[in-house]
């Protein structure tokens, strides 16, 4: 049985795509105070792979925290993950959290490898982008609200598949 593990890069610097979609959803008249968006990596790991620490639902592994092979070998890939730019953090659950939406190509295959380099113990790597919408007062927008963002620009149906909690 294997395990799917979750890892999520968000910027430290601003984000032009977040900002895009802010303005982009702001004019469609979609009541929207602030976009934040990451991208989701997902690796499928095999039996006997190295467990992470879960003690926390989320920890950050740019501060160091080096605990768990696949974290530093995610953190290594600079493809993924640059130190200067990014946050890297494992994620308690391979799936949407409330009040966010990963969108994936529709006709996704799982890599076997990222940049050219295979990760030991991993069978498959999918990568999604997420995004979150926030309300006046920082909260997530309702989920009606986030759905008619996901329809009216966030996914693109025709090539694209969105996923939610």
């Amino acid at each position: 049985m294997s395990e799917t593990r979750a890892f999520a890069v968000t910027l430290m610097i601003p984000d032009n795509e977040a900002f895009t979609a802010y303005e982009t959803l702001s004019r469609l008249g979609i009541a929207v105070a602030g976009v934040t968006r990451a991208d989701i990596w997902l690796f499928d790991v095999e039996d006997g792979a190295p467990e992470p620490d879960r003690s926390s639902a989320s920890r950050s592994l740019a501060s160091g925290d080096r605990a768990c092979d696949l974290a530093a070998t995610v953190a290594s890939i600079e493809t993924i993950y640059n130190p200067n730019k990014h946050r890297l953090a494992e994620r308690a659950s391979d799936r949407p959290e409330a009040g966010e939406v990963w969108v994936a190509p529709r006709d996704e295959r799982p890599m076997s490898q990222v940049a050219g380099r295979a990760i030991p113990g991993v069978r498959a790597i999918r990568r999604r982008t997420a995004w979150r919408l926030l309300g006046d007062q920082g909260a997530d927008v309702p989920s009606a609200e986030l759905a008619r963002a996901v329809d009216a620009f966030l996914c693109n149906p025709a090539f694209q598949v969105a996923f939610t909690e």
